[in-house]
């Protein structure tokens, strides 16, 4: 005797099979994505690593150059970027000497208001920024008249206040009320805290400072930069911004590294601050440094 099963428990049982197939497929598919998920982590980890042992050999090679007389470097210290291959890999190295910026600790107020314009801040913002910067700065507890102290970034709802000493870095710049991210990645290009100089050494200023010293004449810039190469190393005057020159030059070099690992990938950027020292093994001091993982296109 067959005994038939009710149409309704087939159905059922079907429904289960089917509810059973969905949760292994979705099983599958966690596991197949936490594998490439894994395995693209691991891929950008070693790239990473990688790169930034590239990085570490070109910043080598740029310190060796450095302590080379200067007629027969093939890097420049004025920003301009060099090409340079290891084992394949695509390294870009810019050396500024520090004198060629503007320190933030001794230049006077002049300048610092012409830093400022060069990236739009002016007038009554730039007085109030100013203020801010030298009262964080300053010894003492006198507050200027746009100026912040203590009592203004408790007011404010900081959790710090003012240094009342010398920037020692300049990420610390972040710190100043009224200080934005986007502000400070525009301003941290001209400025130094290590040049020990009141003015700039114009032999040693990339392109945005001669632009600032000669109040933005595109002629003027590229003629004095034309003579500057053709002089070799030998000090020319330019004919623009005599009340910021400063000649004096100490062998502290900001050094920017751009790897490219292979083609399609991104981008690894170190910037360091260095010191020579004559003696020490490696020649240098690090007193300042950015690095970025592969996260921005090379240029």
């Amino acid at each position: 005797m067959t005994i038939m099963k009710p149409k309704n428990q087939t159905g059922v049982a079907l429904i289960v099979v089917l509810w059973m197939i969905s949760i292994m497929l979705m099983i599958g598919s966690a596991m197949l994505y936490s594998v490439k998920t894994d395995s693209t982590m691991t891929s950008y980890t070693r790239t990473s690593a990688q790169a930034s042992a590239y990085a570490d050999a070109a910043l080598r090679y740029a310190v060796a150059q450095l302590m080379l007389p200067k007629q027969i470097r093939e890097l420049k210290t004025t920003g301009a970027p060099f090409k340079w291959q290891i084992d394949g890999v695509k390294t870009e190295i810019s050396v500024i000497g520090e004198n060629g910026l503007v320190d933030i600790n001794r230049a006077n107020r002049s300048l610092l208001l012409k830093v400022l314009e060069q990236v739009d801040v002016v007038d009554d913002e730039a007085e109030t920024l100013l203020d801010a910067i030298q009262d964080f700065s300053d010894k003492d507890d006198l507050k200027r008249i746009n100026g912040a102290e203590d009592r203004d970034y408790e007011d404010a709802g900081y959790s710090f206040g003012a240094k009342d000493s010398a920037f020692e870095r300049i990420e610390e710049l972040q710190q100043v009320m009224g200080m934005t991210a986007s502000l400070y990645n525009r301003l941290a290009k001209y400025l130094t805290v290590s040049s020990q100089g009141r003015g700039i050494n114009p032999m040693l200023a990339p392109r945005h400072i001669l632009m600032l010293l000669a109040d933005g004449d595109t002629a003027l810039v590229d003629d004095y930069i034309a003579q500057r190469e053709k002089a070799e190393g030998t000090y020319i005057q330019p004919s623009f911004g005599s009340a910021f020159i400063d000649r004096k030059n100490q062998p502290r070099y900001r050094i920017q590294i751009r790897v490219k690992m292979e083609e399609g990938s991104p981008e690894y950027f170190e910037e360091r601050s260095i010191r020579l020292v004559a003696g020490k093994l490696p020649p240098f001091i690090s007193y300042f440094r950015v690095m970025q993982k592969l996260d921005k296109k090379f240029l």
